[in-house]
């Protein structure tokens, strides 16, 4: 597993390496079943946008932006803006302000939970503000967030190859050790957790969230980043910039290589209610909508 200075350089080295073959708007891998087709794309305001989740009742998305990389430094200019998801139309850049590093995000009634870096942050939706936070202890990495029925909110850290949990307002640990391999990407489907790892060989992990019993579904999708539902399978995206469909059996098809034009594919959303894959974009400042066709 890698330390903490090993996961930011590696980041920022990744990043001045990283880039895409820009082909059309609607691109595939050669035994793709299904295509990207871009519908939108943001304005580059959005400074090192990590991640992107949809608030159906508000119709709108929160982006996270970590502002200045590493991605690891405590410098509280990170924040969290709103974007349209009609046509990706900046609503308000620095909705929150004063974050450090914030990364994924999950939604528990009227509050936002965001990782940022030690700290879960809880901010009151309707009062667009910073309403607590919890410390997670020794943690050096907090990176996606994703929430259970019950509203319970798991914390993945890449850093010390832990999961946490705050459940009833108590923060604990979840899962620690193997299988995971620096965890990142995390979704809840049902009674399983999915969990895409950045470190290792690139485990793509399912989960009994109560047995905690794992069965790696795919061991090579490196770098792994964002994980979302689609239909009755997976979108998986990888931090240098690729997007796969994985189905539950395990077979994986690369949808989007944009590793040759350094753009990244950070922690992605999938909305079913508009029918779109949002992508960060991480360096490149921005998020991209795309639908996904059969």
């Amino acid at each position: 597993m890698k330390n903490l200075k090993s996961i930011s350089l590696g980041f920022l080295l990744a990043g001045m390496a990283c880039q895409q073959n820009p082909k059309s708007e609607t691109t595939s891998s050669d035994n793709s079943t299904a295509l990207l087709t871009k519908v939108w794309e943001s304005d580059t305001l959005l400074t090192t946008s990590e991640s992107v989740i949809y608030h159906p009742e508000l119709d709108v998305l929160f982006v996270s932006c970590i502002g200045n990389t590493p991605p690891d430094n405590i410098d509280g200019d990170g924040f969290i803006a709103q974007v349209s998801p009609e046509n990706g139309e900046i609503l308000n850049l620095k909705w929150i302000k004063g974050l450090s590093a914030p990364k994924g995000m999950g939604i528990v009634g009227n509050s936002l939970f965001v990782a940022d870096i030690s700290q879960v942050v809880e901010i009151d939706i309707a009062q667009s503000k910073i309403i607590g936070s919890y410390l997670v202890d020794g943690a050096k990495f907090l990176n996606d967030i994703t929430v259970t029925a019950d509203s319970t909110v798991l914390i993945s850290d890449s850093g010390t190859n832990q999961i946490s949990q705050i459940k009833n307002g108590r923060l604990s640990l979840y899962k620690e050790g193997e299988p995971l391999a620096g965890p990142n990407g995390l979704l809840v489907d049902g009674d399983d957790l999915y969990i895409a790892s950045f470190g290792g060989s690139g485990a793509f992990i399912q989960m009994d969230r109560v047995t905690q019993q794992s069965t790696v579904l795919v061991d090579s999708i490196s770098g792994g980043d964002g994980v979302v539902a689609f239909e009755d399978n997976f979108v998986v995206s990888t931090w240098a910039g690729e997007i796969y469909h994985v189905t539950r059996d395990g077979t994986k098809t690369l949808l989007q290589d944009t590793r040759e034009a350094k753009i990244n594919a950070a922690d992605i959303w999938y909305s079913p209610e508009k029918e779109l894959l949002l992508v960060p974009t991480f360096f490149a400042n921005s998020v991209t909508a795309y639908k996904i066709e059969k």
